[in-house]
């Protein structure tokens, strides 16, 4: 009677992967992965035990076009792949609430007011993904999908809603490549083998690669983007 017990309730959360997975994909997402977060502090992913991830890849061709520096067309292809999963986020955010399942949508872009890190977000994207199965974090501190490497972009949904998570992701997949190494022009990336834990200062600087796309980028638009790590990435070419 236990067996079949246990049996129903994973059988009812692979219909709830299914669901959530089929509203995301019927809204652009290229993929979608679900994560226990339940190792993580309780106020670091604000006291809920699940998170899934939305995830698009980003265009090869607009990619391609970057050759020495970001351009035009890469700028305001970020900025609208960012504003779509905005959008799907918030559409799974009210499925799950319609189900009476109380759920946090994180932005794809977005920084908190942090003394201690100017550059840190509400909840880390990248960790949801790397809990999720769906690859690990690069020598640049990209988020590396096992298919197409750094190509893609991401946004969270914290939830206690009764999803079945998948396998978290260990170890590097980076090797012996430092590509994004000799690529990044702002000279912020170290090239050190991420490990789960990794401060994120120990794999590159952050306000390095901050000030040189104000500096170098800014002509570009508003809230500079770079891109050189991600298409010198061997992954996903």
């Amino acid at each position: 009677m236990k067996k079949e017990v246990t049996r129903n309730h994973a059988q009812s959360k692979n219909h709830f992967n299914l669901m959530i997975r089929n509203l995301g994909h019927s809204l652009g997402a290229s993929e979608i992965g679900f994560s226990d977060l339940s190792r993580l502090p309780a106020q670091k992913r604000m006291h809920y035990n699940h998170a899934i991830t939305v995830m698009i890849k980003l265009s090869d061709g607009i990619l391609n076009q970057i050759e020495d520096a970001p351009t035009h067309t890469y700028f305001s292809h970020y900025r609208s792949v960012n504003r779509l999963l905005d959008d799907i986020s918030l559409r799974i955010l009210l499925a799950l609430e319609a189900q009476n399942y109380a759920s946090v949508a994180i932005p794809a872009s977005q920084s908190v007011t942090d003394p201690d890190d100017p550059f840190t977000g509400a909840f880390a994207h990248k960790t949801a993904a790397v809990l999720a199965g769906m690859g690990w974090i690069g020598c640049s501190a990209l988020f590396i999908h096992q298919r197409y490497g750094p190509r893609v972009r991401l946004a969270t949904i914290l939830t206690n809603a009764p999803v079945a998570a998948g396998e978290p992701i260990t170890q590097s997949g980076c090797g012996s490549c430092r590509a994004c190494v000799s690529a990044c022009p702002a000279l912020a990336i170290e090239g050190q083998l991420w490990t789960p834990g990794l401060a994120r200062n120990a794999l590159y600087d952050a306000n390095a690669c901050s000030q040189h796309m104000k500096d170098a980028f800014h002509h570009i638009g508003r809230g500079a983007v770079c891109g050189l790590c991600v298409v010198a990435c061997p992954i996903g070419k």
